[in-house]
């Protein structure tokens, strides 16, 4: 009756909101038990709703988990519907929505899209850190105080504040509740789309409730036997392809000689002496003071590589900062909202409980060969014990074994989840495919015309029946090639 209910629930909305009788001062919410609203930057009225979940097995305390639900265009498959995973981890895939609706605008056409906020982000029991403004980041000299010692103190802190057990905040722990609001809508089947760590708990999604798959997209996919922290690795041939295409091009080359060169002259002079500097602010442009380290330049450099249009900015960016003009950088840090966005006590939950225990003196060593796979396992040695998240079980970093038919995307130039991992979370996929988008970054189907084959494929559910020819057309590559704007990068020696 349950499932009955929930359906009707949905069924009933459309109704209203296709005959106009539901308006800003006439609401039906308490007959249906869903209540209008709106996300940021959607225009579209959504349906918001809740469940009480139990925050563990053996603890009676309950908390809320809120979801919100974007209906189809045409209602067209009433008893499905497309269930989205945000990334991070620690996003609210609520405060996304407008991401989805553009992403899976062409599957929207037929099935409803359900956005839930996991649990510890968005309204489900947030579990955010205090974080400085950005002028105290920007004044921060993060070379002063050794990383270990940096993150046991924040980590004190931020305990301090939530005053919570994580444990109950892991993939393992949330992944009930993803199917506590498929129950309470009354859907029978979901159509999964996973971006970056939304990949993890959509494959444990799929491995714990296989009968209420339909089919699942993997964008960005992260395998369940790998860790988060070999992301490093990826940052380094990123970067090293934006020096490898600057040095064949012959517009680029002539700008920027020797790039690679440059990168290694500006963190080694850093290194040297951090500089002490007056630069506007990003977004306010008054005047704010700015320590520059090599740190704050390679991550301004690595969340540049998440996007083209911000990845064209890199070879000019690092340029003038040789010269001492740092403000292409500083437009790069202002850029930068992503980790803001972020409950960073779910993302400790997670990378602390699942991440962090898997590792061994092999993986140590191999993540130890790139900057940020050393300063994550640093950051993590100091914060994880502090946290004490109980670590998951070992079944948990198997491979999924799945005949769900399953479509994986990857981006060539992907700086955190490179096309390597979809070879290895696919190991014992027996109905899945694999497409590459070469030219694309994070996130395939906001780039390309991924976004029609992931509706194609929700449509037919077979992964071996889609044309991925449009994947291989050639986009012509930009960079700054001054601050005024940018320039065709040829190809051609």
């Amino acid at each position: 009756m349950k499932n009955n209910r929930g359906r009707f629930r949905i069924l009933l909305r459309h109704s209203l909101i296709a005959v106009g009788l539901l308006s800003g001062t006439v609401s039906h919410a308490d007959t249906v038990g869903l209540t209008p609203c709106y996300a940021k930057g959607l225009a579209d009225q959504l349906l918001c709703g809740s469940v009480e979940q139990p925050l563990s097995e053996n603890n009676s305390e309950q908390i809320s988990i809120h979801y919100a639900v974007i209906p189809a265009i045409k209602q067209v498959h009433p008893t499905e519907a497309i269930l989205a995973f945000a990334g991070g981890p620690g996003q609210s895939a609520i405060d996304v929505a407008a991401v989805f609706a553009r992403v899976l605008r062409y599957a929207r056409e037929e099935r409803d899209i359900i956005l839930v906020d996991q649990r510890g982000t968005g309204k489900s029991s947030l579990l955010q850190c205090d974080m400085d403004p950005l002028e105290a980041q920007f004044a921060f000299n993060d070379d002063a105080l050794p990383i270990f010692e940096y993150s046991r103190e924040e980590t004190q802190k931020c305990k301090t504040k939530l005053n919570t057990d994580l444990s109950h905040f892991t993939t393992a722990a949330a992944v009930k509740d993803f199917e506590a609001v498929r129950l309470e809508l009354g859907y029978k089947k979901l159509h999964l789309f996973g971006a970056s760590y939304g990949t993890r708990i959509a494959q444990e999604y799929m491995r714990r409730y296989p009968e209420a798959v339909a089919s699942a997209t993997l964008d960005g996919v992260v395998p369940m036997q790998q860790s988060l922290i070999a992301i490093g690795e990826a940052i380094d041939d990123s970067l090293q392809a934006i020096f490898s295409e600057c040095a064949d091009s012959v517009e680029c080359s002539r700008q920027y000689p020797q790039l690679a060169h440059q990168y290694q002259t500006l963190l080694d002079t850093l290194i040297a002496q951090p500089a002490t500097v007056q630069v506007p602010h990003p977004r306010m442009h008054n005047l704010i003071g700015l320590v520059l380290t090599q740190n704050k330049v390679r991550s301004a450099i690595r969340m540049a590589l998440y996007s083209h249009t911000t990845r064209a900015l890199v070879p000019l960016a690092i340029s003038e900062a040789v010269k001492g003009n740092y403000l292409p950088l500083v437009g790069l840090m202002g850029s930068d909202s992503a980790f803001g966005s972020l409950a960073m006590g779910m993302h400790s939950a997670i990378v602390c409980g699942e991440d962090w225990p898997a590792l061994t003196a092999q993986t140590r060593s191999r993540f130890s060969s790139s900057y940020f796979g050393r300063l994550m396992m640093e950051s993590l040695d100091a914060s994880c014990p502090i946290w004490q998240v109980s670590a998951v079980k070992k079944d948990f970093y198997q491979p999924l074994s799945t005949d769900i038919p399953t479509l994986l995307l990857s981006g060539g130039l992907d700086p955190a989840t490179p096309p390597s991992w979809a070879e290895l979370a696919m190991v014992n996929m027996t109905n899945a495919r694999h497409l590459i988008a070469d030219e694309a970054t994070h996130g395939v189907a906001g780039q390309s015309c991924a976004d029609k084959l992931v509706a194609e494929f929700i449509s037919q559910g077979d992964p071996g029946k889609l044309d991925d020819s449009c994947l291989k057309k050639a986009t012509v590559r930009r960079y700054f090639m001054n601050p005024n704007g940018p320039a065709v990068a040829s190809q051609e020696p």
